[in-house]
């Protein structure tokens, strides 16, 4: 280990800079530890979904809810077991309410233990493609 070097002051550039010598803390420092393994600590701790869940929420959406509805709809955010979802129409939203136990229990299945046990709806148009066009039956 490292010995301590003195305190080393100077006024070089006209700041005032102190260097100190640095000690190791006593003791055996902890293994290093996978960044996943961390930040699933890290997420159990807020509430959130384990990495897993993330992941299936937001990278995997369309196996969520299938690609028609990965179309219009996205998650936006995780508030402790609540999904934030917005989609481009207010029919849509309701819809998406209507669907809710079926999507936790989803949601559920692909994710594991720790899951969403709520869903938020929110509609928002910007940055989305305008609805697709309703068909009109044929004359005829």
């Amino acid at each position: 280990m490292g010995t301590p070097s003195p305190v080393a002051i100077s006024t070089a550039g006209g700041w005032l800079t102190v260097r100190m010598g640095w000690q190791p803390l006593p003791g055996r420092p902890p293994a290093p530890r996978r960044v996943g393994e961390a930040l699933d600590r890290v997420l159990e701790r807020l509430g959130a979904p384990a990495r897993a869940g993330v992941e299936v929420v937001f990278d995997r959406w369309d196996e969520v809810v299938g690609v028609a509805m990965a179309a219009r709809t996205r998650p936006v955010g995780i508030d402790g077991e609540t999904l934030v979802v917005a989609c481009d129409e207010p029919a849509l939203a309701t819809h998406v309410r209507f669907l809710e136990p079926q999507l936790i229990a989803r949601l559920g299945e692909l994710a594991g233990q720790r899951h969403i046990a709520r869903v938020e709806v929110r509609v928002d148009r910007r940055g989305r493609s305008p609805r697709p066009p309703r068909r009109v039956p044929r004359q005829g």
